[in-house]
């Protein structure tokens, strides 16, 4: 080779090198770099569906506050009425208890009608104290809120 296809060769070589650098500075993908510094500023990508569900997740939210707020609110302001409370606890439940109807039976009613809360509390009662094979069918009056030794007196004369 002779000194001239060099020096072609290299002003070929420097031409196809600034080519290549000119054409990666002005034709740069510029999103490669702002999805970063967004990330870098505390802000966070969201697709726009998840964005929309989000906004409507909120409103549906803040809407349920301000419901139970008002509720909580009329709460306070209302006046208790002591003597509803005390006519809903003098409510009388009529109960029938039939022959064969076994503890668990008569629990299970007593509960339905809301005399007394705990079943099992009832049952254990009335075998601790030797009720549970005196139990005497017929229909009975109950009031709300009488205590397990009332019903039990109630049930096995």
């Amino acid at each position: 080779m002779n000194r001239l296809n060099v020096r072609f060769f290299s002003i070929g070589m420097l031409v196809a090198s600034i080519i290549i650098f000119l054409y990666g500075f002005f034709f740069e993908n510029d999103t490669a770099k702002s999805e970063p510094t967004a990330e870098k500023e505390g802000y966070t990508l969201v697709e726009k569906d998840r964005l929309d569900l989000f906004k409507e997740k909120i409103a549906s939210l803040e809407a349920e506050n301000a419901d139970l707020k008002k509720t909580i609110e009329e709460s306070k302001n209302a006046p208790t009425n002591t003597a509803e409370q005390e006519q809903e606890k003098q409510q009388v439940f009529m109960f029938e208890i039939r022959e064969g109807m076994s503890l668990e039976d008569i629990a299970r009613g007593l509960a339905g009608i809301h005399i007394i809360t705990d079943q099992n509390d009832f049952i254990n009662f009335m075998v601790q104290n030797g009720y549970e094979k005196r139990v005497q069918p017929g229909q009975y009056e109950f009031k709300q809120g009488i205590s397990n030794q009332e019903i039990a007196d109630m049930i096995t004369k």
